[in-house]
């Protein structure tokens, strides 16, 4: 047997950050209460729950959703300025043109009270609540005490913490089951060896789950009891979602309902999010494509990680898709009945009130015109005295090599004679 898959997805990531075991953990509760919830009406699964739990966070995520979608709808209008300005600095790399343009293109960005950097923030923000689901749902009776109740029940039967020799023997793997040891949960604090051989079992498929009862014959009624528990808590749509569609095999149907069906989502998510992007992308050929490609890749890099991951992820995925799916959909709607200018003066408020913290002096829509025109002026008169001295250098030139043309013999006593009438008149 091969329990290299076994430990796979049960190694648990370094913490990183008392912030984001804080995060791991809240997402844990939520969904231990959307499992306690969904329990109490008489339905125990755990892929119903993640659904659920995706569109709780969704929901929770909705004001970075809400403000990225408006700074898309804003980079759409300023961005034939911003191509403006860089068709106008194409080609010139000297330091005083890039500075230059860095500035009318921060001009541009002040007049629409958008931030150059508030894209970014918002992904830096989401990222960290992405790994902490992630985290959650890859193991998920580390974090959710309603589902690690049956394990648990199992664990004692087979002897507690005490069971790792017996559970070491049983996976014929010394060196992946002290990985599985050793590697400690996110969320601090001293973690039991029986919490390890719980996330060990967590990732066995219903074959390995009879070989396991097999080798623990003394526990092996409370084993089938707890056993025909967890399965129907992990079946979904006939699929064990602890395990990864790959072990069903390559040519099982069922082993690609789920890998598939999170390609289409993922295709369909991206096609509404690119919509949203179209006015930014038009006449800018080079990011079209990028996006083009990004837009296949995507899909189908989600059909290989669902069909290596835990089928769990998978299900999370899908149900990810399809609401961000459904969500973009409907703010592309409200974005398109929105005036731009309405964006702006709330842009321009929401900038000055962020200037006020920091003691700098407000600045309305029509002042961050001015400055803009103001740059714009300047560049112009700077254009035009480079012209000038560019005239004169080439004009210096031009009277230089009239003077030295040396393409005869003539030419160049020509040329000797008169240095040396200047070099006579010097003299006197």
């Amino acid at each position: 047997m091969d329990f290299v898959m076994l430990t796979k997805y049960s190694g648990n990531l370094p913490i990183i950050s008392p912030i984001f075991s804080l995060l791991v953990n809240i997402m844990g509760m939520i969904m231990d209460f959307i499992f306690r919830a969904t329990s109490a009406v008489g339905i125990e699964n755990i892929g119903l729950c993640i659904i659920l739990f995706t569109l709780v966070t969704r929901i929770l995520m909705f004001p970075l959703s809400y403000s990225q979608a408006k700074s898309q709808k804003m980079m759409g209008s300023l961005q034939p300025e911003i191509k403006a300005i860089q068709k106008k600095y194409q080609g010139k790399n000297d330091n005083q043109s890039l500075t230059m343009q860095q500035a009318e293109i921060q001009a541009v960005y002040q007049k629409y009270g958008v931030s150059m950097t508030g894209g970014c923030t918002q992904l830096l923000i989401q990222m960290p609540i992405i790994f902490a689901l992630y985290r959650v749902i890859l193991n998920i009776p580390a974090y959710v005490s309603s589902v690690k109740i049956p394990f648990q029940n199992i664990v004692d039967a087979i002897g507690g913490a005490g069971a790792v020799g017996a559970v070491d023997a049983f996976a014929h793997s010394t060196e992946e089951l002290t990985k599985l040891l050793t590697t400690s949960r996110i969320g601090g604090g001293i973690i039991d060896t029986s919490d390890k051989i719980i996330d060990f079992l967590y990732h066995l498929n219903p074959a390995q789950w009879e070989e396991f009862k097999s080798a623990f014959a003394g526990a092996s009624e409370i084993i089938s009891a707890n056993y025909l528990h967890i399965e129907k808590m992990n079946n979904f749509l006939g699929i064990n979602l602890a395990s990864s569609p790959s072990s069903y095999g390559l040519l099982n149907i069922r082993a690609w309902i789920i890998p598939v069906l999170a390609g289409l989502s993922q295709f369909a998510a991206t096609k509404l999010m690119s919509s949203s992007q179209k006015q930014t992308l038009e006449g800018n050929d080079q990011m079209s494509q990028t996006m083009q490609s990004m837009n296949l890749m995507m899909p189908l890099m989600s059909v290989v990680f669902c069909f290596s991951f835990a089928s769990g992820i998978g299900v999370y995925w899908i149900a990810s898709s399809v609401l961000m799916g459904v969500q973009q959909y409907f703010l592309n709607k409200h974005f398109d009945k929105i005036n731009v200018d309405d964006l702006v003066k709330q842009n321009i408020e929401k900038a000055n009130k962020k200037r006020a913290k920091k003691g700098q002096p407000p600045i309305d829509e029509k002042t961050a015109e001015m400055n803009f025109k103001k740059m714009q002026e300047k560049q112009a008169l700077l254009d035009e005295r480079q012209a000038k001295k560019v005239e004169k250098a080439q004009q210096s030139i031009a009277r230089s090599d009239e003077y030295y043309e040396l393409d005869s013999i003539a030419n160049r006593a020509k040329m000797v004679e008169q240095f040396n009438n200047k070099k006579k008149n010097k003299n006197n």
